[in-house]
């Protein structure tokens, strides 16, 4: 996790990330039912903290990105909602509030890019939660088919509605499959409402994919003595089914 910030500025972020919604519901319920004080880890801007606390569900939150933090007290201020929101890496926080549950959503700890860092995050949550206290992490398992897919070249990932015009995001990943890392390029457009490109951005950042074997030894490592996966899309009625490749995941790994 060696870039200094975000990838991606917050006017940018909110243009392309404006169709996923699914995440928020689940995100929100799930943090209703923290049972205690809740922390979101690599917050961002609010995508997820925002809906949570307008369902009238305190949780902190903490990023590492000011550009983000900045965007995020803005949007606060400007819904009437107030919490704290903490300047810091998810490798090394130290906070004076123990948590009943501490959430990394949409793939954030797959920023860490190397063991060492995917267990000082770890190791950090625990020793953040209280006794009995819950992790969640949601991550995509690898496929195989998706990794091919992207290495055969640059795709439009999207084409959505924008100010009155359209963005477009291109994509093409570059996987070094040894070490687990994707290398991501993006280029992005921007028009206005006759179809004209009035701005172009070309963004770059890397994630280091999980396997759940690999995961299980994370946990364990740790100190986690027992967690769960389950499919993102499962609704909390939904029965077990098996992982398959490519879902996307919601770790939930206990404080003893």
């Amino acid at each position: 996790m060696s870039e200094p910030g975000y990838y991606l500025d917050p006017a940018l972020y909110d243009a392309i990330y404006a169709d996923v919604l699914a995440d928020i519901p689940p995100h929100v319920e799930l943090m209703r039912g923290a049972g205690g004080p809740a922390l979101e880890l690599c917050c961002g801007n609010g995508r997820l903290l925002l809906p949570t606390l307008a369902a009238g569900i305190p949780c902190d939150g903490l990023d590492r990105d000011p550009d983000m933090l900045a965007s995020l007290h803005e949007k606060l201020a400007a819904k009437g909602l107030r919490t704290t929101v903490v300047q810091g890496d998810m490798r090394e926080f130290s906070l004076p509030t123990r948590y009943a549950l501490i959430a990394i959503g949409f793939n954030s700890f797959l920023h860490n890019l190397t063991q060492e860092d995917q267990l000082a995050t770890l190791r950090c949550c625990r020793r953040s939660l209280v006794p009995g206290g819950r992790l969640a992490l949601a991550a995509f398992l690898p496929s195989v088919e998706k990794l091919l897919v992207w290495a055969s070249g640059e795709q439009l990932e999207k084409d959505l509605p924008h100010a009155g015009g359209r963005v477009r995001v291109y994509g093409r990943a570059d996987d070094d499959r040894v070490d687990q890392v994707r290398s991501m390029t993006r280029r992005i457009e921007i028009l206005d409402a006759a179809g004209t490109v009035v701005r172009r951005e070309t963004l770059r950042f890397r994630l280091r994919y999980v396997y759940k074997p690999e995961m299980e030894l994370l946990l364990r490592a740790a100190g986690f003595t027992r967690w769960e996966a389950r499919p993102a899309a499962a609704a909390p009625g939904d029965g077990p089914r098996p992982l398959r490749e490519g879902d996307n995941v919601v770790w939930i790994a206990w404080n003893g």
